[in-house]
């Protein structure tokens, strides 16, 4: 005798766990936070690519982020960060681990791209830290070049900062090593 059907069931709900692999993970904070350094780590462990923003414009500018920033200028730069920034966290459907240059968080525009499908880091750690990794690059950045690097460091904290709060999440980069930040973001990421 055959079971008789009953009504249809419904799906089964998402898991936090399932739901939080699908989540983007966007790294934010100053030059020389560590979000080249932790951000593949993350994404090895969870399995997903990695993007650094400014590689991915430099990809299709076909010049450095100082070049850009010298002859087209940073509204041109900041252009391109937002439209490249919105189209792996708005249309591209696979989760990545993103790692913006410390400015994109100043536009409210890139602000609200920072949902419900992206889980928001901010990497703090102190101007002179950040100084000190950056080391002779500091002359690549368009923004701290020359002399004063770190009042300059600094000045970009004191502007920035209350953007970077509003992350999800904050890690104190300062003290964690580069593993021991990237585990404690998987964990955020999984919920555990």
């Amino acid at each position: 005798m055959a079971e008789e059907a009953g009504p249809p069931t419904a799906p089964a709900p998402i898991t936090a766990h399932a739901a939080a692999l699908q989540r983007h993970i966007v790294l934010l904070g100053l030059p020389g936070a560590g979000k080249s350094t932790i951000g593949p780590l993350v994404a090895r462990r969870m399995g997903r690519r990695y993007v650094d923003l400014d590689d991915l414009i430099q990809s299709a500018a076909g010049k450095q982020v100082g070049r850009i920033f010298a002859e087209d200028g940073e509204a041109a730069f900041r252009e391109m960060e937002h439209a490249l920034g919105r189209r792996l966290l708005t249309d591209d459907r696979r989760p990545v681990v993103l790692s913006p240059g410390g400015g994109w968080v100043e536009d409210p525009a890139n602000r609200a791209l920072l949902g419900q499908s992206v889980l928001s880091v901010y990497l703090r750690v102190d101007p002179d830290v950040a100084l000190a990794r950056m080391g002779e690059a500091v002359e690549t950045r368009p923004l701290l070049a020359g002399p004063h690097p770190l009042q300059k460091v600094r000045e970009l904290l004191a502007r920035r900062e209350t953007f970077y709060l509003q992350a999800q999440h904050t890690v104190n980069n300062g003290t964690m090593s580069p593993d021991e930040a990237a585990s404690y973001i998987v964990a955020l990421a999984l919920g555990r």
